[in-house]
């Protein structure tokens, strides 16, 4: 589900009409309409106030919601963002083992958006966001030191990669076009013969049981 979608189905759901919402969020009722119609995004500053007003995570308005967490108990406090956007981002490259240039190369932003991201120089679109965490395996609410589960506000979500496996995925992204498909046709050949060999395992296991 898109953000127009979620944003209507979060604003039905508090039974706001498009005019009381735009009243909310100090904006145009036309805003809220082409937000909904796909054909306006919003600011950051935007998804802060939604998020905060629906009580859901940012991933979760954004369509990010393919983790399995039921959000109806969550409370967000945004009196306080903790670290700004760029210290994050640089505690989150620090944690990973990626450069400056690492990161640029990774979310395919020109070395001067990066390095805008990384000095504070510049704030992230809605798209930039998502290409950040997307690129980073983060969620967008962890990327702005906001909390995440509606559980603990200090767990990560369990859909995080493990370090090995965030190890993997960044050689395998510095690797051309060919040279990753070769890869992932070999992991599918690997793949095809670990099934095969759980297989005949599983069989001769029942044939020993009988």
């Amino acid at each position: 589900m898109d953000f127009g979608m979620k944003l209507k189905e979060l604003r039905n759901s508090k039974n706001l009409t498009q005019l009381q919402l735009s009243e909310i969020l100090e904006t145009s009722k036309s805003n809220i309409s082409k937000y909904e119609a796909g054909s306006v995004e919003p600011n950051l500053d935007t998804l802060l106030k939604l998020s905060k007003i629906f009580g859901v995570p940012i991933d979760y308005i954004l369509g990010n919601d393919n983790y399995g967490i039921d959000y109806s108990n969550y409370q967000m406090d945004t009196s306080e963002f903790g670290l700004t956007f760029k210290d994050k981002l640089k505690s989150i490259l620090k944690d990973k083992n990626l450069s400056q240039q690492d990161f640029a190369k990774t979310t395919g932003f020109n070395s001067e958006d990066a390095d805008a991201f990384l000095w504070g120089n510049k704030v992230p679109s809605v798209d930039e966001l998502i290409k950040i965490a997307g690129a980073l395996n983060v969620s967008a609410n962890y990327l702005l030191d906001l909390p995440e589960s509606p559980c603990d506000s200090n767990t990560s979500l369990s859909t995080h990669l493990t370090d090995k496996e965030q190890k993997y995925i960044n050689v395998f992204r510095q690797l051309n076009e060919d040279n990753q498909d070769i890869i992932v046709g070999d992991m599918k050949k690997y793949l095809k013969e670990q099934r095969y060999e759980e297989s005949v395992a599983a069989n001769s296991s029942m044939r020993e049981a009988k």
